[in-house]
This record gives structure tokens, sequence and C-alpha cells, in this order.
């Protein structure tokens, strides 16, 4: 009788091991789906009217221009700012969503507020990253708000912030000029749109002999979009490739991505429409050994993260010290989905804090934070790469 009142606590903390995830998952869908509701507009598309086009002639229709109070320019403490005149590449940079309010279907061009947060967030905290080999063009455009509509509504919507990007990138263009190199680069939404205007605008076109290489970051992009849309473009594979399609999703090595993240039936553009592909195995190359293998890096190759927690990601415009030697991932399938799994054991500062700590699993606002040096590094190695075979 003893050794059943015994078992008795084993098994009620077995069964609380077994359903603790369960039940977890079941919470963060339940959120997830009560966020989106809570930020979709509660009116007809058209209802209130939609904010104007960008002009990219004006300096206020961009977040980072070369000049001053250029967010794209900020530096840890530790590291010197490369003058313009000396990086050989220029950056076509898209950001992620800044959510302003769920009034309108498309974020406002002139709300100070989301602008401000766009250029102190994504602006300082990763097309920074490409401030050593390039010199920086990140246009503002009409963002969807939170969820991406869906069927017609969607499309719509999608064509608007489109429209807006590849205007964006002609005025870039015409900018630097008829033979400067350069890379393509953003995250999360930015990198949804990216995908398009790599197909129809670079993709087996002249560009492409000046095309250092793509990071479309953040967006569980399909191994099948460069496969079946990308003819002249491959997923690169090695540090210096060069015309190459880099992405990556990353996720905390030690939690098992969740199923409504599995990537399935994800909106992309495919050529035709946004109905995206059938494959939707996610391309992950991973950034600190830039292969695609599940072989984990070394955390002394890892060369340092930034600091973006709870806004300590800058001072002023100086970004946090770098954390060194202290990120190991690997590329890593489950189910459909193909994750960057980072390493739990990180040191404290760079993890989230607080009941934000019980939560962390995808890590996808922290796609460049963790990788922020390497990405830095591999960029101008790409670039140097690039101008030692001309």
């Amino acid at each position: 009788m003893a050794s059943v009142d015994m078992n008795k606590p084993v098994k009620i903390i077995l069964w609380g091991l077994f359903l603790f995830p369960i039940v977890s998952a079941v919470i963060l869908s339940t959120m997830y789906l009560v966020l989106l509701k809570a930020n979709s507009p509660d009116q007809a598309f058209g209802k209130i009217q939609i904010p104007a086009a960008p002009d990219y002639g004006l300096r206020s229709s961009w977040a980072g221009w070369p000049g001053p109070n250029n967010a794209a320019d900020r530096l840890p403490s530790d590291l010197s700012a490369v003058p313009y005149n000396s990086r050989p590449a220029a950056a076509f940079f898209l950001h992620p969503t800044t959510f302003g309010s769920s009034d309108n279907y498309v974020q406002s061009m002139n709300d100070l507020e989301v602008n401000t947060r766009t250029d102190s967030g994504s602006i300082a905290t990763q097309a920074s990253v490409f401030n050593d080999c390039c010199v920086v063009y990140a246009p503002r455009y009409r963002q969807s708000g939170l969820p991406y509509p869906e069927d017609d509504i969607g499309n719509r919507v999608f064509e608007i912030g489109y429209t807006d990007i590849r205007n964006a990138f002609f005025y870039f263009l015409k900018e630097i000029g008829d033979d400067k190199p350069f890379i393509l680069a953003s995250h999360s939404q930015g990198s949804f749109h990216l995908a398009r205007l790599v197909m129809e605008e670079v993709s087996e076109t002249a560009l492409m002999d000046r095309l250092i290489a793509v990071y479309a970051i953040g967006h569980r992009l399909p191994n099948a979009l460069v496969d079946e849309g990308l003819s002249d473009i491959d997923v690169c594979d090695s540090p210096l490739q060069l015309g190459c399609f880099i992405s990556w999703d990353s996720h905390r090595g030690d939690k098992t991505p969740a199923e409504f993240m599995q990537g399935k039936n994800d909106r992309l553009w495919n050529g035709a429409d946004y109905s995206g592909y059938k494959n939707n195995s996610q391309i992950c190359v991973n950034p600190i050994t830039w292969k695609t293998d599940s072989k984990p890096s070394k955390r002394e190759d890892h060369l340092g993260a930034i600091l973006t927690v709870k806004g300590k990601s800058s001072k002023g415009n100086v970004l946090s010290d770098l954390i060194k030697n202290d990120v190991s991932a690997y590329c890593r399938t489950h189910k459909s989905s193909n994750w960057l799994m980072v390493n739990a054991d990180r040191v404290e500062r760079s993890k989230d804090q607080g009941i934000f700590s019980f939560l962390e699993r995808n890590t996808h606002g922290y796609d460049y934070d963790y990788f922020w040096a390497n990405i830095r590094q591999n960029a101008r190695d790409r670039t140097d790469e690039f101008f030692a075979k001309e």
C-alpha cells in the first residue's frame, strides 16, 4: 500500500510534464488568435481613405538614407563608422511591420510615432548590419497592419505595399547609378515583398550582374520560391557565394515549434498570385556558418549579438555593446518547416526577462539581433569577393 501511495505523486508529476507543453501550445495559439482579432480593422476595405502614395524624391519617405540622422548608421560604441565614400556597394533594405493602429488596412506614412519606432527599431538594429560594406537605403511604404487580410482584400493591400516598394527600388537604382553593386535585404513583411521584387525586377535581368546577395530574413520563405520562381538564383550554401538567396527563421532550440507556426499555406507571391507554394519547407541558411546543413555552429565563431530587449538596444545613437561567443545555431527540419534552432543557454542579458522568458519560443524578433556582427562581416566578405572576382 505504501508503494502505491508513493507512486501517486510521481504519476501526477509525469502527467503534469506531459500536459504542460500541450496546454502551453493551446494558450499560445489562443493568445495569437486573440491578438490578430484585436488588431484587425472593423470596417470594410476602402471605407476609410487609403493614405496617398509616398514621393520617394522626399527625404521623409525614407527611413534610411545617406546623410545626417540616418538610423541605419548606428553602431555599438566599440565599432568605428565607415565613411560613405569608403563603402563600395549599396544596400536596399525593407523593414518589417511597425504596427500603428487597426483603424485602416495600411499604415499611414505620416504617423510620427510609427516612423520613430521604425527608425529606432528595425532600421537601427537590422539595416545597420550593412553599414560597413554599403550605403544603406530603406524606404518607408504603406505597410499592411497585423494581421495580413484574407482573400481579395489581402491582394489589394499587398499590391499597395508592393507598388510603393517597386517605385522605391527604381529610385534607389537611379540614385546609386548604373555600375554600383548592391545587396537586397529585409525582415518579416519586408521579406514578403522582397521575394516578389527579386522575382519580377532582378531575376533574369541585367541587374543580376550587380547583385551581391539577397538577405530575405524572417518570413518562412520556402525553398520552392527559389527552385520554381528564381531560375538564375540559388540558395546560398557557402560564405562567399554571390548572387544567391539567404533566409532563415530563428527558434529557441530547446522548444518544439508550435503547430500553428508550421508555415502551411502561407501567403506569398508565386509569379501569378499570392496563393504561395504547395511545398512549404522553408529555406534555412545558418548565419554563422552560412551553410544549409544541420551541423551546429561553434560558439567561438559567433562574432556578436546586440541587445534589443525592452528598448535597451540603444542609448542615443549608439547600439548596445556586442555579446560575443554566446550563440550556436543549426538548421533543423520539423514537420513541414526548417527552422534555425538557437541555443537556449545564452547569457542572461540576451534572453527575454520576467514572464516573457516562459513564452520565448519562436524568436522571430531576434532574427537579426542574435547574429548582428556575423551578418555584418558576411556582407563585407561577399562584397569584397564581388570586387575580387571583377
